[in-house]
């Protein structure tokens, strides 16, 4: 045995900073070469296990020539290196020679891992200023791995480079696993990272990877013809896995340490079996659905209907953009179901993420996915579900899917499951997918449409988000409904899903040319191709990997034609608007939509003032809007589904009424009743707001139509609510476009001329009014309302650069405009891009999903005499404080974290400036603050006014929400 090789096993990647090991009796610290064997086993078990077949064919020609056993195991060497040289380095390995004061036991375990390591030869002194490891790793991978020119400079004593060519894919990989931390480093910091090591170091990295490339069988002579980096995709793929590998190679809980004195070839065999634990364990493995009908996918809709049998004739076999643009209550969920279910069987995709607009709609969409789940399954019995928003911790939905009982709590849990005699399958969710940017690593996932705004970002760990999707069939819901700014972004990031290989499937009512048409050449961009075939408009069309378009229009059928009476009504103010809606409407289920909270909670104030005197309690009168506490949020969502959704059997959905709905009820709220809840109403009022929105909100009208004869019968009817200023012309200041919300006014009073009332027949009379708003510039005219249109136009146009250029500073596309594919350098991201965990970085350039009103998070705490801190304002609830471990103390960290987010509410970010503004949340501390030291916490008497004097201007309500007395009485 050579003096290296034992030098090798005594160099260490790992310290047990957690006491994992040592609680089991396993040694202290891990030999880095034992945690690069881990990784490479667990790239090798993603690859066979977890990539879709297009991820896997991008990276075998990338990476092995396409040959696909080649290719896994260069990438499994190459992630194997993600830390070595940088931690062959004596700046990284004297940290554990220093020991942890506050853990005496390793402290002790440093000192003579330190004395050994010298007993070898190698000098713990000869240090330098220290740059980050995996920069160092950048810094000298591409010599190791054979680049000429590096090879010719680094060696000992340099020798001149001369003509000696640089492998620029090599510094490409270099790059990319400097990068392992978050950030893809640039030239700039790789350049500095040289560290000048002693000839014994430099020995130890070539030793180091001859080990590596001896037990993974690789041959360094042909590597680097091997690399092959013509594809963009490609990088993001490979770097996204190598984050993925390590992540997983880094748990204690799967991976045990090992020790010097056993040969790496029995580290190599345990860390084979241990990777193929993990991905077990986390239910890692591609969904592999069996063909089944319609009926057994949809047993609660076992019929398809007319746009939805027209997709199964027409279904695509290959990597597919589609759009499915069908009206409320037409089946765009199932439709998009059935698409992934069959595009999983023949593009092998792992799984699929479905994206909503908002939090409230994608744990909505989370329970119906698990009954999808149940029926698509095939042979596994279960599969990972995760609820991706900044609050899933908090959301009911997520402890069902971590409940024992029904989830995964650890192995010993998923083995009991995995053997059960349930003919269903089951969604279920490990807990270590709750962590930060783990949740697009669970094959399947709802969430909000941040996720992919956010995945073609600069910004920590981006490339992530981009590898997870990659693996999916992608479905946007909504698509109508967002902003320029997010249309830019995911533009970019469908762009970069076509490069890899994804489907992408856009549902909307409606989509006017402008959207629909860069979404396809964004696809078409990422493909290089251009589109051809069919004129895209509907209702169905697929784009496949060549640019062919292809129109789907169903046969006509004699479903509802969702005819609906439109009013323009004047708002009358908030305590008439009450009177009406008590007095007019003293049956059947009446809902308002707001723009705004503050018009919300003053009408609903009004109607329980009067309730009473008009025979309703306040029981049968809800409010929801966005400035709740999550705790008291969800429970107001779940009593909105219980009483007005659809039957809870989803078997009965499609044909009988929910036993629970009651004869009459009132519900109050802003935009998050639009597209959050699945309930439907007999009235409807709105306020005036831009049409595609009036169009979703009217949908309220229709959702559950075939258990609600009555809608054959009568014509339901959506009244739109506006206020007319000194001009007669509509105010229209609020949270949407000037521009979009006057013309949508003057385009429905153009339709309606002398009459009160409009007739709309969905798509028919819905689409040209769509084209009119955003297609089209307003008609020309010298009048008042034609000179106000106009102004309001330029003002919108001037926005809509705003728009386009913040989304244009931020974004990443694999290909130039004319095609040139982007390079590691087009790739870089941290300080100088905006970091966000960085108060040194360019502030504008941080990354954003949307471009809204910012807010500022608080987190609600009451204060009782009695009973002391309690999460809620009866006292029952006690608040831990105690901060808990992450790592030592998970279960109970991850509790208390669920009770804070219950608690949290988001203030806007107008309530701290002007008159009478908020302190700044610095000074919104409590005494022995604990677990909520990093939070600002609002704290409460149990009526829900603050304690601290500066704060007396906020009152919280269970009922009405978190108000700003003077911006209430300012704005109503």
């Amino acid at each position: 045995m050579s003096q290296f090789s034992l030098i090798w096993r005594w160099i260490w990647g790992k310290t047990d900073i957690n006491g994992i090991s040592r609680a089991r009796g396993g040694p202290a610290w891990n030999p880095l070469l034992a945690h690069c064997l881990d990784t490479a086993a667990v790239t090798g078990a993603l690859f066979d296990h977890y990539l879709a077949a297009n991820v896997r064919a991008r990276l075998t020609t990338t990476f092995g020539g396409g040959c696909p056993d080649t290719a896994r195991r260069v990438v499994m060497f190459l992630a194997a290196l993600h830390d070595m040289p940088g931690k062959v380095d004596p700046a990284f390995q004297r940290r554990f020679s220093h020991g942890n004061p506050s853990d005496p036991e390793l402290a002790s375990a440093g000192s003579q891992w330190a004395a050994h390591i010298q007993s070898l030869g190698l000098d713990l002194d000869h240090w330098h200023a220290g740059a980050p490891h995996a920069h160092i790793t950048a810094r000298y991978l591409p010599a190791l791995l054979g680049c000429p020119r590096c090879t010719a400079i680094n060696a000992q004593p340099p020798r001149p480079a001369g003509s000696a060519a640089c492998h620029e894919g090599l510094h490409t990989i270099a790059a990319l696993l400097g990068g392992h931390h978050g950030h893809i480093p640039d030239e700039s910091r790789i350049v500095t990272a040289d560290c000048d090591l002693p000839e014994i170091w430099r020995s130890l990295h070539a030793g180091l990877r001859d080990e590596l490339a001896r037990i993974l069988g690789i041959d360094l002579n042909s590597l680097p013809e091997l690399i092959d980096l013509q594809r963009p995709s490609a990088l993001v793929l490979f770097a996204g896995l190598v984050v993925h590998s390590d992540w997983l190679a880094s748990n204690e809980g799967y991976f045990t340490y090992r020790t010097p004195d056993t040969s790496p070839d029995q580290w190599w065999h345990d860390a084979q079996q241990q990777a193929d634990h993990t991905i077990h364990a986390l239910l890692l493995h591609r969904w592999a659905p069996k063909p089944a009908t319609w009926a057994q996918l949809m047993p609660a809709t076992p019929r398809p209907r007319p746009a939805q049998r027209a997709v199964i004739t027409a279904a695509p076999t290959g990597a597919t953009l589609g759009f499915v643009e069908i009206d409320t209550g037409g089946g765009k969920t199932e439709t998009a179901w059935w698409l992934a279910h069959h595009l999983t069987q023949t593009c092998g995709y792992h799984g699929l993420y479905f994206a909503q607009a908002n939090r409230a709609a994608s744990e909505q969409q989370t329970r119906r996915t698990m009954e999808f789940l149940a029926t698509s399954l095939g042979d596994h019995r279960q599969a990972s579900l995760a609820l991706i928003t900044g609050t899933a911790s908090a959301a009911a939905v997520t402890e069902e899917l971590l409940d024992p009982a029904t989830g995964l709590a650890d192995l010993a849990d998923l083995i009991n499951l995995t053997r059960c005699d349930d003919p269903d399958g089951q969604a279920v969710l490990n807990a270590w997918f709750l962590a930060s940017n783990r949740g697009l690593l669970s094959p399947f996932g709802v969430g909000t449409v941040d996720q992919i705004a956010l995945a073609a970002q600069r910004s920590r760990h981006w490339f992530l988000r981009l590898y997870g999707l990659a693996n999916k069939t992608v479905i946007i819901d909504e698509a109508h409904a967002y902003s320029l700014y997010q249309q830019e972004l995911l533009c970019a990031a469908i762009a970069w899903l076509a490069d890899a290989g994804a489907s992408v499937i856009i549902l909307s009512a409606t989509l006017t040319d402008s959207i629909r048409q860069p979404l396809i050449d964004a696809w078409c961009q990422g493909h290089q191709t251009t589109p051809t075939g069919d004129t895209p408009t509907g209702p169905i069309t697929f784009i496949d990997a060549t640019g062919h378009t292809q129109r789907i229009t169903p046969k006509a059928t004699r479903s509802p034609k969702q005819r609906t009476r439109l009013r323009l009504t004047p708002d009358p103010g908030p305590e008439k608007l009450a009177e009406h809606l008590l007095t007019q409407h003293p049956h059947g289920i009446n809902t308002v939509i707001r723009n705004r909270v503050e018009p919300t909670t003053a009408l609903y104030q009004a109607a329980i003032d009067i309730a009473r005197q008009h025979g309703w309690q306040r029981r049968e009168i809800l409010c929801l809007h966005g400035r709740f506490f999550e705790r008291d949020r969800a429970r107001k969502q779940a009593r909105i589904l219980e009483l007005l959704g659809p039957h809870p059997d989803p078997r009965h959905r499609s044909t009988l009424r929910n036993p629970r709905r009651p004869n009459r009820f009132l519900l109050l709220g802003t935009q998050v009743l639009e597209q959050s809840l699945d309930y439907c109403s007999d009235y409807l009022y709105t306020d005036l707001a831009p049409w595609e929105l009036l169009q979703q909100r009217r949908g309220r009208l229709w959702r559950h139509w075939p258990n609600r004869p009555h809608l054959r019968r009568h014509i339901p009817e959506l009244n739109v609510l506006w206020t007319p200023g000194k001009d007669g012309l509509p105010r229209t200041s609020g949270p949407y476009e000037d521009y979009l919300v006057a013309m949508t006014w003057h385009l429905l009073n153009q339709r309606m001329g002398a009459r009160s009332t409009l007739h709309i027949t969905a798509p028919r009379d819905t689409l040209p009014i769509l084209q009119a708003l955003y297609d089209l510039p307003p008609e020309a005219g010298d009048s008042r309302i034609h000179r106000w249109l106009h102004a309001l136009y330029n003002r919108s146009q001037n926005a809509l650069e705003y728009e386009r250029g913040e989304a244009e500073d931020r974004v990443l596309r694999p290909y130039d405009e004319d095609g040139t594919p982007v390079t590691a350098a087009g790739l870089v991201s941290g300080p100088s891009h905006g970091d966000p965990d960085n108060p040194h970085t360019t502030p504008h350039l941080t990354a954003r999903s949307r471009l809204g009103t910012p807010t500022v998070e608080a987190v609600g705490l009451y204060q009782h005499p009695q009973t002391g801190r309690t999460w809620d304002a009866k006292g029952t609830l006690p608040a831990d404080l105690t901060p808990y471990h992450p790592t030592r103390q998970p279960e109970a960290r991850r509790r208390q974290q669920r009770e804070i987010l219950l608690n949290t509410v988001r203030i806007p970010a107008s309530w701290f400036r002007g008159a009478n503004a908020l302190p700044s949340t610095n000074t919104w501390t409590i005494d022995k603050p604990a677990a909520l030291r990093k939070y600002p916490v609002l704290l409460l008497h149990p009526n829900g006014q603050p304690i601290h004097p500066h704060l007396a201007n906020l009152t919280y309500s269970p009922h009405t929400g978190l108000s700003h007395t003077t911006t209430d009485q300012r704005l109503r």
